[in-house]
């Protein structure tokens, strides 16, 4: 586990300790995939765990960018099980994520902030099981992401559509900590799936 932490100053102010953590969980996570170059192989071998604890039903991804631990290889699998699969289409700052039905070797068109997304044809669903990146993940299961707050207002307008989906953030090991400052608008994990397999949260 890092031994990253959250200084003194910022104790009673989460959206500093979080913008303190990133850049210096960013370095652990490059560090992570430099030295795990097939993390994603791996952890495309643990579809059929998703599906057991999760069951069947459109299970969406993401497109990584920088670091982040490839969901792709799980994605085909899970595509290979028979599961639906899709991706965000990302909204206007402010607004939830949105999902179209897309397997590994669709199109894809530019989104915005530089994104990757669905093409605008593609069937809208809405997921069952969300596999979300992140930057840092901790024992309660918590995410630390990038502050946009998309996961957050997605999770929420979701129920507000009578809609539950299950988040599960995909990961290297090395980027769990030991406790992540919490804002009032975080929504926790329901597990973290890294190399190593399914971690839930302990209270």
């Amino acid at each position: 586990m890092s031994d990253i932490s959250v200084s003194s100053p910022h104790a009673e102010d989460p959206a500093a300790a979080k913008a303190q953590m990133r850049k210096q969980a960013a370095i652990l996570r490059q560090q992570e995939a430099d030295r795990y170059p097939h993390a994603a192989e791996i952890l495309a071998g643990h579809s059929q765990l998703l599906l057991t604890n999760f069951g069947p039903g459109v299970y969406a991804a993401y497109l990584p960018i920088r670091s982040e631990i490839s969901p792709l290889p799980l994605i085909v699998a899970l595509h290979h099980a028979g599961q639906p699969t899709a991706m965000p289409v990302t909204p206007a700052e402010g607004q939830p994520l949105n999902f179209c039905l897309w397997a590994v070797g669709d199109a894809l068109e530019d989104g915005p902030y530089g994104t990757r997304q669905p093409l605008a044809s593609e069937t809208p669903v809405l997921p069952d099981v969300i596999l979300a990146p992140l930057l840092a993940f901790d024992l309660a299961g918590w995410r630390l992401g990038y502050g946009g707050g998309f996961y957050d207002r997605t999770i929420a307008d979701l129920e507000t559509r009578g809609h539950t989906a299950k988040v599960i953030g995909l990961a290297y090991d090395g980027q769990k900590l030991d406790k992540l400052p919490i804002g009032p608008y975080d929504m926790p994990l329901d597990a973290v799936l890294t190399p190593s397999g399914l971690h839930r949260p302990q209270s």
